[in-house]
């Protein structure tokens, strides 16, 4: 499958990105992927779940939380959204990289696409490849406190929001 990764600087510690990051209910705040998370434990554990509303989604799904290592590695895999072509089971991956003046985050966003919805993953990789950079600029933009989040605008904070598209060997 498909996967788009991205990466920004984000000037907070590690540690405080993390904890916000750990906490899927902010995840709407920045993100295009979640409409809102409805309910869930807020906790460290491996394996917590949590309901959330995709966008475009009448029914809610499950979101559960794959992967944590502290400060260092997170994982959430959204529950295969069914479509009439197949399921899309959408997984974020963040990685931080601690440094003298913040953090670095890298977001890698891979579609577990099945059925027909094989078909369309050029499509659902161009989006996120699209979108992406933004979100990240706009997760900047939040934990950094500036002006500029969600609204469209470029605040000049953004560093090293390319996009790279991979696809597993």
């Amino acid at each position: 499958m498909p996967h788009v990764s991205a990466n920004i600087h984000v000037s907070r510690p590690a540690g405080e990105v993390f904890s916000f990051l750990r906490d899927p209910r902010n995840l709407a705040e920045w993100s295009s992927s979640i409409d809102r998370v409805i309910e869930g434990p807020i906790a460290t554990e491996l394996g917590d779940e949590y309901t959330c509303k995709f966008p475009g989604r009448r029914r809610m799904h499950r979101l559960r939380c794959t992967a944590s290592t502290p400060v260092e590695y997170l994982v959430f895999r959204g529950a295969g959204m069914w479509t009439p072509l197949g399921r899309h089971s959408p997984e974020l991956e963040f990685r931080l990289s601690p440094g003298r003046l913040g953090t670095t985050v890298t977001v890698s966003v891979k579609p577990h696409l099945d059925g027909g919805m094989v078909l369309l993953a050029p499509f659902v990789t161009m989006a996120w490849r699209r979108d992406l950079p933004c979100e990240l600029q706009s997760l900047a933009d939040l934990l950094s406190g500036r002006d500029g989040a969600r609204d469209g605008r470029d605040t000049g904070g953004g560093q090293d929001t390319a996009p790279s598209v991979g696809w597993p060997g």
